[in-house]
C-alpha cells in the first residue's frame, strides 16, 4: 500500500511565499487546530497518542527583500511563538535563508 498524505497550506495560488505542513493521512484527523498567521507562517496542533504538539512552519523573506519585510517576518514569528503556552511541545520547520532549492 502506498502512504497517503494531507497538505495543510497557507499562501497564494502562485505558490509564492507560501508555507505548508504535510501529515500522513491517517494523522490528519488528529489535527486539533490550524493557525494561518500569514503567507510565511502557520502552525497545526496535532495529537499523537497521548501527546499534543504544535508543528510550526515558517519561510523567511528572500535575500534582498526590504528590511521592513524582514522585520515584519521576525516580529510575527516572535509574536506567534510567544502565544504558545510553555507547556506545549513545539516542532519548528523553517527555511531561514529564503531560497528554494
Amino acid at each position: 500500500d502506498k502512504e497517503k498524505y494531507k497538505l495543510f497550506w497557507n499562501g497564494q495560488k502562485t505558490a509564492k511565499n507560501g508555507v505548508g505542513i504535510i501529515v500522513r493521512e491517517s494523522l490528519a484527523q488528529e489535527v486539533l487546530d490550524i493557525k494561518r498567521i500569514n503567507s510565511r507562517l502557520m502552525w497545526i496542533k496535532l495529537r499523537i497518542e497521548k501527546q499534543t504538539m504544535i508543528i510550526f512552519s515558517a519561510h523567511s523573506p528572500q535575500t534582498g527583500e526590504s528590511e521592513e519585510i524582514e522585520n515584519d517576518f521576525w516580529a510575527a514569528f516572535s509574536d506567534t511563538i510567544s502565544t504558545i503556552p510553555k507547556s506545549e511541545t513545539i516542532l519548528i520547520g523553517v527555511d531561514l535563508n529564503g531560497h528554494v532549492g
